[in-house]
């Protein structure tokens, strides 16, 4: 059989592969002192690129190393083809690693952890195969030792390509799928820190793996504490106690598809819980040492962190019983007692008496019929009698009762033994005896008992844990006037932010003696001049309410602004036409209609976004309705990318097929520093009889110049339709 010499090329490619070789081993020696002119950091930032290719032709020729053919003539081919593919494989894997090393030189790479150990495996492979080559060539083959060489070799491929992945995509991104799932922070509530056992898992599984030792993106890195203050190429990462000027934050609330949005389209988003849990650190300070149980009690990031550090929450309550006739429950609403469901279209129902000159007895005998709904009932306040009680007794299903401030005085109590369910129970501001309290304790859902202003002293309230051992006993604060404090804002009653026709402003303060001042013309609240609140305010218009808590002894709370809207009608049926575009799909079409206003979160799940093609939207009734105004809520927040619509057209009629324009509107376009804002954009319009609405919400075309974003097209945020 003849050997089949090496061709003139082939002995070029193996000069050239030598040549390679030492060109490799120059820069691992000197590469630290080696500037590249941006040509070859181009040629270095196609590596990516160029990998796949010696991977495949390294693991074709070593397939071909371990296949025996009959033929002499057939093995000496193989044999030949077998060399050409190791040498062009070798020769691509020079190249590659050599890509490699400049790539390396960059800002955002360095030296330590998984970058070595990706290079140091990548010039192996490339050694290994050159090697292979060369005790494959004619005269000097050894069979034995190149299968074992290519095992080998295919071997270091597989440890290589998973440190490149790990740098590309983050750490274990290979082995990922098959690693057991970590099961979050286990650690006591009273010995968690903020920092390591919360804010930092967060990073790790969403951040890290971009912004790491090996792959610093954007020259950041977020492993240690010192590089989290330090930022990264776009400046600081936060400004503590500042979320709403954050670089994190606001890189976090971008559209998904916006170029600048973190973590990058396509990778794992971080859950609402978990974005709001950075914001809160960073509002709270950004401390990287304390501990969760020294924020105060009902702190925000306490709240989450003890959500986040427990096993998770079991299922909703489920009520054994159907919903109410709406009918029936309209008909018992009025001026004085308001009846409304726990949500939207649920079941359960909640009870709200104000005015006590006009409550009696019969206020509470009329809601009888309803005593499968009712799972709570406010009384307090009201001039509730202990024979009142044994009415009480017969609403099964209630959960909260709040007594508080009522004439009882504790003579009936045994009579709430009869409720099975009651879990919170308000006695405050009452004359009830430690021993009229003690029946209490045989209710077995009992779990909250709200005792402060009462007739019990000290010592007995410090009795009352022991009797009651499942129960928190509320005791309140005791104001000796010497210790002033902030009172809370006044807190809303009735949270349902869209009304028909009229609806009654309930507000509250759970201090007793607080005042509420108010106004309805947008200025702030003071304690003298501003209007009182008493027992409810009727609106029968949109309205903007502020309002603050006062009492003598006490600094005023901070102003709290409602937002309430009127709308006479309500469509019977909504029709999306063109579907909300990402993650901003809302609730659907009903988005339009349920009641509920998005507020200035834009990912909240409230909003329909759009920004490929405009919102339709078919709003049916079906009876025809005398229409003068439609009112569309929007969403401006111009470093989200989310600007006003660039028109608005409102279109009515009696049906589908014969729709007319009634109003078209051009907003107003968003300037550089507009403020995040929930707005409306009103139409009005001659009288018309429409049994059809449809709606063209048109998003910006082109953003401006001044916008990171400019010449993309801007995103239109819409949520509850008004009509008047």
């Amino acid at each position: 059989m003849t050997v089949k010499q090496p061709s003139r090329w082939q002995s070029a490619g193996s000069s050239l592969l030598f040549a390679g070789n030492i060109f490799i081993l120059f820069l691992l020696i000197f590469g630290n002192r080696v500037v590249l002119p941006p040509w070859l950091q181009v040629l270095g930032r196609m590596h990516p690129l160029l990998l796949h290719f010696p991977i495949v032709l390294i693991l074709v020729a070593g397939v071909l190393t371990f296949i025996r053919l009959r033929e002499p003539a057939a093995e000496a081919w193989k044999q030949h083809l077998a060399n050409v593919l190791l040498l062009a494989g070798a020769l691509s894997a020079v190249i590659t690693v050599i890509m490699g090393l400049f790539l390396s030189g960059e800002e955002g790479y360095n030296g330590s952890g998984t970058l070595q150990w990706h290079k140091w495996s990548g010039v192996s492979v490339c050694w290994l195969t050159s090697l292979l080559y060369w005790l494959g060539r004619p005269g000097i083959s050894r069979p034995a030792i190149q299968k074992g060489g290519v095992l080998i070799t295919a071997l270091l491929l597989v440890v290589t390509g998973h440190f490149g992945a790990d740098i590309t995509h983050g750490e274990n991104f290979v082995l990922g799928p098959v690693t057991p799932a970590g099961k979050g922070p286990q650690v006591p509530f009273d010995q968690a820190l903020i920092y390591e056992h919360l804010v930092k898992p967060v990073l790790q599984e969403k951040c890290m793996n971009c912004h790491n030792a090996a792959k610093a993106k954007g020259e950041l890195a977020m492993e240690l504490p010192a590089q989290l203050l330090k930022g990264g190429k776009s400046g600081k990462l936060f400004v503590a106690g500042k979320p709403g000027i954050s670089l994190l934050i606001e890189r976090l609330h971008l559209p998904v598809d916006a170029k600048k949005h973190m973590p990058p389209a396509g990778k794992p988003q971080l859950t609402p819980e978990e974005a709001d849990l950075l914001y809160y650190w960073i509002k709270g300070g950004a401390d990287f040492k304390t501990k969760v149980a020294a924020l105060p009690v009902h702190d925000s990031l306490r709240l989450l962190a003890a959500v986040m550090l427990q096993p998770a929450p079991s299922a909703a309550p489920v009520y054994q019983f159907a919903a109410a006739d709406e009918k029936l429950v309209q008909k018992l609403n009025n001026n004085y007692r308001v009846i409304y469901p726990v949500a939207l279209n649920a079941a359960p129902l909640v009870v709200n008496c104000y005015n006590k000159d006009r409550f009696n007895s019969k206020s509470i005998e009329e809601l009888l019929p309803l005593k499968k709904q009712i799972i709570e009932m406010h009384l307090q306040k009201m001039p509730v009698q202990d024979a009142d009680l044994n009415i009480i007794a017969q609403f099964p299903e209630l959960r909260v009762l709040n007594l508080s401030f009522t004439n009882i005085k504790g003579q009936t109590l045994p009579a709430l033994v009869k409720l099975p369910h009651l879990e919170s129970l308000s006695l405050s501001g009452t004359p009830v005896t430690l021993q009229q309290l003690q029946v209490l304790k045989t209710m077995p859902a009992l779990k909250e008992l709200y005792l402060w202003n009462t007739a019990l002293t000290a010592a007995e309230l410090d009795q009352l844990p022991a009797a009651f051992k499942t129960v928190a006993i509320i005791r309140g604060f005791t104001d000796d006037g010497k210790q002033p404090l902030k009172l809370n804002q006044p807190l809303l009653v009735n949270t349902m932010p869209v009304f028909r026709n009229t609806t009654q402003l309930l507000l509250k303060h759970p201090i007793k003696g607080v005042e509420i001042r108010y106004t309805t013309d947008g200025s702030v609240p003071d304690s003298v001049s501003s209007p009182l609140f008493k027992d409810s305010l009727l609106l029968q218009a949109n309205t903007t309410i502020r309002a603050i808590a006062c009492k003598k002894g006490w600094y005023a709370s901070d102003p709290v602004q409602f937002n309430f809207y009127r709308s006479s009608y309500t469509p019977d049926s909504v029709v999306l036409l063109t579907q909300p575009d990402g993650t901003y799909a809302g609730a659907g079409a009903k988005t339009l209609c349920d009641g509920q206003k998005g507020g200035a979160d834009q990912g909240n799940q409230k909003w329909l976004g759009y920004v490929k093609e405009p919102m339709v939207a078919m709003l049916l009734f079906k009876q025809p309705i005398p229409l003068q105004s439609v009112s569309v809520g929007i969403l401006r927040n111009i470093n989200g990318y989310i600007f006003p619509p660039a028109k608005l057209e409102i279109w009515g009629g009696t049906d589908v097929k014969h729709l007319k324009l009634l109003k078209r509107i051009f907003p107003a376009a968003g300037k550089k520093n507009d403020p995040a804002a929930a707005m409306e954009i009103a139409g009005t319009f001659p009288v018309t009889n429409v049994s059809c609405v449809k709606l063209v919400m048109d998003p910006l075309v082109k953003i401006p110049g001044w916008h990171p974003g400019k010449g993309s097209r801007g995103w239109v945020f819409a949520d509850e339709v008004l009509f008047n």
